[in-house]
């Protein structure tokens, strides 16, 4: 047999499961929920790790300023990358030849003299 009242019972049971669904489905998603709050620390690692690498960066391309202030054999090196001479040098530009192959370096014993 079959208890006509068990319906009546078990109402408050699925309205009290349904509110938990919908709490547990409300903080998932709402804004500033759980899921945006695990974006939000990804992002938050990703951007840590590009501040670290742009610091690094930075006191690289400070130590460089330093030596260019003051250090003459650092300022002739990026001169000299610049492609810039000093006075009295003279530039002799060798054209690549577009024919010419790589040689390979010769094997050790070979280039005895005869």
């Amino acid at each position: 047999m079959r208890d006509p009242n068990r319906k009546k019972r078990r109402l408050p049971l699925f309205i009290a499961a349904a509110l938990v669904i919908a709490a547990v489905f409300i903080s998932l998603f709402r804004d500033m929920g759980v899921v945006d709050s695990w974006r939000l620390r990804r992002t938050e690692r990703q951007l840590r790790g590009e501040v670290e690498k742009l610091r690094q960066e930075n006191a690289l391309l400070k130590r460089t300023v330093e030596d260019l202030r003051g250090n003459p054999a650092a300022i002739e090196q990026e001169a000299r990358r610049l492609g810039l001479i000093k006075e009295g040098e003279n530039v002799i530009v060798v054209p690549h030849r577009q024919d010419a192959r790589p040689q390979a370096p010769p094997k050790p014993g070979t280039n005895r003299p005869q």
